[in-house]
């Protein structure tokens, strides 16, 4: 199953935004880290937890999960 070009913009963009939105929250874990206890780099938990769901994202708007449906 071939992605339509409007579907793949679509998907691409809602990575983009799942990116933005993932990058925005690490700032701002890392900055109340930074200020309450910075011996301890907790936010690395959430790095860790959180890059391989936007990894799967990705895999997603590429279409890696799609299945033809020609029976192949």
């Amino acid at each position: 199953m071939r992605l339509s070009p409007e579907e793949r913009m679509r998907r691409s963009r809602s990575v983009r935004l799942h990116v933005i939105v993932a990058m925005f929250t690490l700032m701002v874990l890392i900055a109340v880290n930074a200020l309450f206890s910075s011996r301890y780099p907790w936010w690395l938990w959430v790095l860790m937890a959180w890059m391989p769901l936007i990894a799967g994202h990705s895999a997603w708007a590429m279409g890696l999960f799609q299945r033809d449906k020609e029976g192949s």
